[in-house]
């Protein structure tokens, strides 16, 4: 890649090459004179960078170590060799997610030769994560993205406010719509079991709370593991809802049992919980791997797209029980 070409990449990054770079057989002393020498010149000086005669990154260390060690110390002797890399092409959470797991502030940016172009400095992973987690609050709060325009919501014009935030309740109020129609299906079930209605918002919010566990995890796991064996994650997720789901059912029918004294009806509720609670897996975990699939940011699938599809499987576990059992 031609130099231009490449700092033009670098910048539009957020990556800087404005850094100090020595070879392996300089000493501290040598680092220092190049400090002195090129002061004002470079971004960021919390590490030194090492690499080779053909510009290949072979270790770091930290700027601290010209002041702890004696000057006359090789820099071969004490830098940190198979440093923590990036590519250019590595997503901005996933470098985030590297400095923040092995503690840095910065991190290295290098070809397929290794051969160091940049790094990614200590601002700009902030930046990072500020972003995306304004990103997905606001998402999971059901908000549009053209609200992180904004640092609050007093820049905001009246008209912007109710933009960014009706379309998401117009969605949720025809899904409310919806699951009322659903509910009027089971209307003869409802008219002979009328203790039934009591339980809906108990099946409907145990199933939300596990939904939206399974949608964090997805939402975080997904963002920082692009490779991540999904088959592999499926299953151990699935097997941790499962165990819920069996000492939750297990649970409300026991209560079920002791305060109404109906083997059906706790029979009805310890089975929609766990029915319910299964069902999670599919607006938890399935949706959002399905947005991811297609290309879009699996945090769309979460607040309230994800809690209509949930309460809609919730209702519809419930009343077919229900309707079987009653």
């Amino acid at each position: 890649m031609p130099e231009s070409a490449k700092n033009r990449n670098l910048k539009l990054r957020g990556l800087t090459h404005k850094i100090p770079v020595v070879l392996a057989t300089y000493t501290l002393a040598e680092t220092q004179a190049l400090l002195f020498a090129r002061k004002g010149q470079f971004d960021t000086i919390d590490y030194i960078y090492v690499t080779d005669a053909d510009g290949r990154l072979v270790g770091v260390f930290s700027i601290k170590e010209i002041y702890n060690r004696p000057l006359s110390t090789n820099v071969s002797t004490l830098y940190k060799k198979s440093p923590v890399t990036a590519r250019l092409r590595s997503h901005p959470e996933e470098i985030a997610e590297l400095a923040v797991k092995h503690d840095i502030k910065a991190i290295p940016i290098v070809d397929e030769h290794k051969k160091l172009l940049g790094i990614v400095p200590h601002d700009t992973i902030k930046r990072v994560l500020h972003k995306e987690l304004r990103e997905d609050l606001f998402l999971l709060a059901g908000v549009s993205r053209e609200h992180l325009a904004f640092e609050s919501i007093l820049e905001e014009s009246l008209i912007q406010a109710v933009r960014h935030r009706l379309p998401w309740l117009l969605i949720g109020t025809l899904g409310g719509l919806t699951i009322a129609q659903i509910i009027g299906q089971f209307e003869e079930t409802l008219q002979k079991n009328l203790v039934l209605a009591a339980f809906i918002p108990l099946v409907v919010y145990i199933a939300d709370a596990v939904g939206t566990q399974l949608e964090a995890f997805a939402i975080r796991d997904f963002a920082l593991f692009r490779q991540l064996n999904f088959a592999r994650y499926f299953i151990k997720h699935f097997l941790t809802v499962l165990s819920l789901a069996i000492s939750l059912g297990v649970i409300v029918s026991l209560i079920g049992l002791a305060l109404y004294r109906q083997a059906s009806l706790a029979a009805v509720l310890g089975l929609t919980v766990a029915g319910a609670i299964m069902s999670a897996l599919f607006s938890g975990l399935l949706v959002p791997f399905f947005f991811r699939k297609m290309g879009a940011d699996p945090a769309n699938a979460s607040g309230p797209l994800g809690t209509i599809i949930q309460d809609a499987l919730s209702v519809v576990i419930y009343f077919s029980i229900a309707s079987l059992l009653m």
